[in-house]
């Protein structure tokens, strides 16, 4: 008979307490799973990376709090050259084909949405478990029909149909005001309109799969 496959080891890294408490019990029932840490910022995510040094997947939402000023596909990014024997899974509010396609080209295995159900759930952590990529099948195709947009593009479009202003962004990203025009003058022409006005008309919240 086949050996059994090990129980992984799984930090979640989500700002919403409640998410870590129903993913510990589901995980442990339903995917052989073991979660060894549950943490809401960078700081303690980055903690937990360092004392659970076994930990074999991180399941992980796009944008955390902390002073450390990573988030999203730049934080992706940092772990995979820092930890490259844990595996990352997005597990997210955002159901954005664009974000997917962007946060495993960085390096994370997986992407799944939290409205899908939890069988796709453990499909993707079956996939990513034999080290495969998986992306929630469920996700909106893009509506737009320009060149794929970068994944710097992607956080700064996403950061300004939240309200954020260019200054804050350059700011929170520790990136110059002239870089972030930059990068936003990029998407836009990618994304085919030409003011904020139309950026907003555009329904990029809608586009990016937030509601």
């Amino acid at each position: 008979m086949p050996s059994e496959e090990k129980t992984l080891n799984v930090i979640v890294a989500d700002a919403q307490p409640m998410i870590g408490w129903g993913l510990e019990h589901y995980l442990a029932e339903h995917c052989d799973a073991q979660v060894k840490a549950y943490v809401s910022d960078t700081e303690n995510l980055l903690t937990a990376l360092s004392e659970w040094t076994d930990t074999d997947l991180l399941i992980m939402e796009m944008a955390l709090p902390g002073e450390r000023g990573r988030d999203g596909v730049h934080l992706i990014e940092w772990l995979r050259r820092h930890y490259p024997n844990v595996q990352i899974l997005v597990y997210s509010l955002l159901g954005a084909p664009l974000m997917a396609a962007s946060v495993v080209k960085c390096g994370a295995l997986g992407y799944v949405c939290k409205r899908s159900a939890l069988s796709v759930l453990t499909d993707a952590i079956q996939r990513v478990r034999h080290g495969e990529t998986y992306i929630d099948p469920s996700l909106r195709q893009p509506r737009h029909t320009g060149r794929p947009l970068s994944p710097t593009e992607m956080d700064i479009i996403r950061r300004l149909a939240h309200g954020a202003t260019v200054g804050e962004i350059a700011e929170r990203t520790n990136r110059s005001v002239s870089t972030i025009s930059t990068h936003k003058r990029n998407a836009m022409q990618k994304l085919g309109v030409t003011s904020d006005a139309q950026l907003v008309a555009f329904g990029v919240l809608d586009w990016l799969g937030e509601f």
